[in-house]
This record gives structure tokens, C-alpha cells and sequence, in this order.
């Protein structure tokens, strides 16, 4: 953690406070599941006791069809072997057999019909957007990170990713949430700002983006599905190159200094810094 927490300060050109010389970031990862996580805990299924009944029926509607059928397979074998000694008797059970597959039948496509019914009004855009507090929170008064790690599972049990995976590329964009609102500029300015949530997050993701590129597609891969999951952006590819990470870390250290100015205008601002009359969009 140390070493990924100095290249963390190194690419965003702040720093962790310190006591006594010694990093005073604290870094969680815990079991509990916190109350945003529990819709996403639960499944997808707003009335999970009534789907659940739902496969009941149909398990036991297919099980009589089968309990119709194995006889009549068994004695259509026999009869392929050798005609029956009375056709009479083979035609009646014949129809008797038909009849009785005929409304079972029926009874099973009804059975598949509401079950279907009820998992199309399931499904993930039932629990979007994920509150990202179902993952983890930041204290900023006493700097410290805690990661919620039941909910990072279920989260990738749904999109068949990588738990692990998953869980190295949330750590980082909370370690740089955590780097920007709580850490001091080399020069010992402190961030001076507050609620500003959506700001934070969006420049946390881009560093967190420049740094998971130099990893793996995979990180980014399983990044990208959490930061959709709970509304946020992703970066365009523009915004990660170096002329572009020089700009976003001047506009950053402006606007941490000046909680009277909006994001957008200390982007213009740096914008118009560095060639009269040149604009570039930053939406997040």
C-alpha cells in the first residue's frame, strides 16, 4: 500500500498529511454491508418469494408432463417392437394420453408465461444507480478510506468481472478521492472546498484512468462498469494524455485553492492561459 500510495501522490502532486513524520491515512476494507448496499445485496428481483414460487409451479407442472410421457414412451416402444394385440385399446390410449398432454400443456405455457412476466420486470436498471456509498465512504476530517467488500462481490458476481480485479481499481479512485480532499500542495495549501461530490469524483476518475491505463486493460475494463454503475463519467481519451494531465493538474490545484469558482471556470481559465483564445470542453 505504501508504494501504490507514494505513485498516487506522484501523479496528482499532493500529499497525504503527516504526524510525527508518519502518513496519517487510514485504509479499511470491511464485511459489513452499509444500508445503500442492501437493494443491490438482495438481487435483482423486486418480489423474489413470487418468482421463486413461479419456478415452483413450472418444476412441478414439467414434472407431470414427464409423468405422462414415460409411459407413453415406454409403450410406444413396445408397440415399434411388436403391434399391439388390440387396436382398439392402443387408440384409446392413445387419445386418452394426448388429452391429458394437451392440457398440462397448456397449464405449462401458462406457468412459463407469468414466470416470464415476472423476471422481465427484473433486471439491473432495477437498483441503478447504485449509491456509491454501497462501496465505500471517505472521512476527510481524519483522513481514512473504508471499502465495503460484500458489495464490490455481489457488484461483480452481476457483471462477471473479476472481484479482485474490481476491487484493486475502487481502491485507487478512492485513494485519489481521498489524496484531493484531504491531502496539502507542496507548498502546504489545503483543499478549501465543500460539497462538491461530483467535481471530486470526476477528477479522482481521471487520474484513476491515466493510472489503471499503465496497468491493465483489465483494470479499466472492470472499472469502467463500477463508475457507470453508480452515474459517474469516464474520462474521454483525450483528457489523458500529458498536455492534457498538465492542464487538469493546474485547473485542480486553482480550484482547490478558490471554493468561489466553479470547476468549469478554473478549466476556461487555464484554458485561456495557455493560448489566447483557445477553448477545450471539459464536461463531466
Amino acid at each position: 500500500m505504501s508504494s501504490m500510495r507514494l505513485e498516487i501522490e506522484k501523479a496528482m502532486g499532493l500529499k497525504f498529511p503527516e504526524r510525527n513524520g508518519e502518513v496519517i491515512v487510514r485504509f479499511e476494507e470491511s464485511v459489513e454491508i452499509p444500508q445503500p448496499a442492501e437493494m443491490l445485496m438482495r438481487g435483482l428481483y423486486r418480489d423474489p418469494d413470487r418468482v421463486r414460487q413461479g419456478f415452483k409451479l413450472l418444476h412441478q407442472e414439467t414434472g407431470s408432463m414427464i409423468e405422462i410421457l414415460m409411459p407413453k414412451r415406454s409403450r410406444l416402444r413396445e408397440w415399434a417392437d411388436s403391434l399391439p394385440e388390440r387396436p382398439k385399446e392402443a387408440e384409446l390410449f392413445l387419445k386418452e394420453t394426448a388429452e391429458q398432454l394437451l392440457i398440462r400443456e397448456q397449464r405449462l405455457v401458462q406457468a412459463e408465461r407469468e414466470l416470464v412476466g415476472q423476471l422481465q420486470e427484473s433486471g439491473l436498471e432495477d437498483v441503478y444507480p447504485i449509491p456509491l456509498a454501497a462501496f465505500g465512504v471517505c472521512t476527510y476530517r481524519e483522513p481514512s478510506v473504508k471499502l465495503f467488500l460484500k458489495p464490490l462481490g455481489r457488484f461483480s458476481e452481476l457483471y462477471e468481472i473479476n472481484p479482485e480485479i474490481l476491487r484493486q481499481a475502487v481502491r485507487v479512485h478512492f485513494l485519489f478521492l481521498l489524496l484531493l480532499v484531504a491531502g496539502a500542495d507542496l507548498d502546504g495549501q489545503v483543499y478549501s472546498r465543500v460539497g462538491e461530490d461530483k467535481v471530486v469524483h470526476w477528477i479522482a476518475s481521471i487520474y484513476t484512468v491515466r493510472y489503471l491505463k499503465s496497468q491493465s486493460t483489465e483494470l479499466i475494463h472492470c472499472y469502467q462498469e463500477w463508475v457507470n454503475a453508480w452515474g459517474g463519467k469516464m474520462p474521454s481519451q483525450s483528457m489523458l494524455n500529458d498536455r492534457e494531465c498538465e492542464k487538469t493538474r493546474a485547473a485542480m490545484i486553482f480550484w482547490r485553492r478558490q471554493p468561489n469558482i466553479s470547476w468549469e471556470e478554473c478549466w476556461r481559465i487555464i484554458n485561456q492561459l495557455e493560448r489566447p483564445g483557445s477553448t477545450s470542453s471539459m464536461v463531466f
